[in-house]
């Protein structure tokens, strides 16, 4: 028998514009989340760990730098 937890992907990765979220997709580590925003270009995200339910902020600049913002009250998103 499958564990259903096991089966989702930990994190969910979204792009916050004009103040509202739109779900990316799934993400198995913080590698995939950086890949994925990365592609994404310049904009502020909000990944979300299905495991933990914490919710954490980065925003990427124009030249594809990353940078954590101050976490995510759990009121966002």
């Amino acid at each position: 028998m499958i564990d259903s937890a096991s089966a989702i992907p930990p994190l969910d990765v979204f792009s916050i514009r004009d103040d509202k979220p739109t779900w990316l997709g799934p993400a198995e580590s913080l590698e995939q989340v950086l890949e994925i925003i990365r592609k994404n270009g310049a904009g502020s995200y909000l990944i979300f760990s299905q495991k933990t339910r914490h919710k954490a902020r980065y925003e990427v600049d124009t030249n594809g730098a990353v940078k954590p913002i101050d976490s995510a009250d759990p009121q966002d998103a």
